[in-house]
């Protein structure tokens, strides 16, 4: 597989967690498109994104060129995840992310799942380091609306999003979770970060090269 996909200087990226084991001889990029996780935590959430930008603003995200990569390659190198001193081969990696997101300066940067989320952190040096097991679903949907509420143009601005826990037995919790209080009812992640993404780039990124 390869370790990326799409152009580095386009602003939005995509930080997908590792290769899927059974499948490393076969897909042939990060996130492809033939494998159905794409679809369950990334094609759910920009169909709403693509809806508001063509509503509002007669506008599309240019998702072809996006760039697309995993945080590591082979889950087995993955910390445990109440883990909060990392293997120097993962510290080494996070470094590597951390050099290319300085040279490329995205302004937003979509995080799948616990650990790509602590691993962007660790490569932006964000403090304190923690476990990835701290960051649970609630606890991302917290960080998710306090990162829009701070969102700046100039800087790196990362989001956490779910990984395939969005599509597995506690779904349904999953959903509420993240949305927390005050939510539509019932609660629908994909809705909720999908909108409130795209409006946060239709009112402050018009200016940016994302369009088609």
């Amino acid at each position: 597989m390869e370790d990326s996909v799409g152009d580095p200087g386009f602003p939005v990226w995509l930080v997908a967690d590792s290769e899927p084991k059974r499948w490393q001889g076969v897909l042939l990029t990060p996130l492809d498109s033939r494998h159905p996780a794409r679809h369950s935590i990334w094609t759910s959430v920009v169909d709403y994104m693509q809806e508001v930008f063509y509503r509002q603003d007669r506008r599309r995200l240019a998702t072809n060129r996006m760039y697309i990569t995993n945080a590591i390659k082979d889950s087995d190198d993955k910390p445990r995840p109440t883990d909060a001193d990392w293997s120097y081969k993962i510290k080494d990696g996070a470094r590597l992310l951390g050099d290319k997101l300085s040279d490329c300066e995205p302004k937003v940067v979509i995080t799948f799942g616990a650990f790509a989320f602590e691993f962007v952190r660790r490569a932006l040096k964000e403090e304190p380091s923690v476990p990835f097991s701290h960051w649970s679903t609630k606890r991302l949907g917290i960080e998710f609306k306090r990162r829009v509420a701070l969102f700046d143009i100039s800087g790196i601005n990362v989001f956490p999003f779910l990984h395939v826990s969005i599509s597995r037995g506690r779904f349904l919790e999953s959903h509420k979770y993240f949305v927390g209080d005050g939510a539509d009812e019932p609660p629908n992640y994909f809705k909720f970060v999908g909108t409130t993404l795209a409006n946060l780039l239709v009112g402050q990124c018009k200016e940016l090269a994302i369009w088609v």
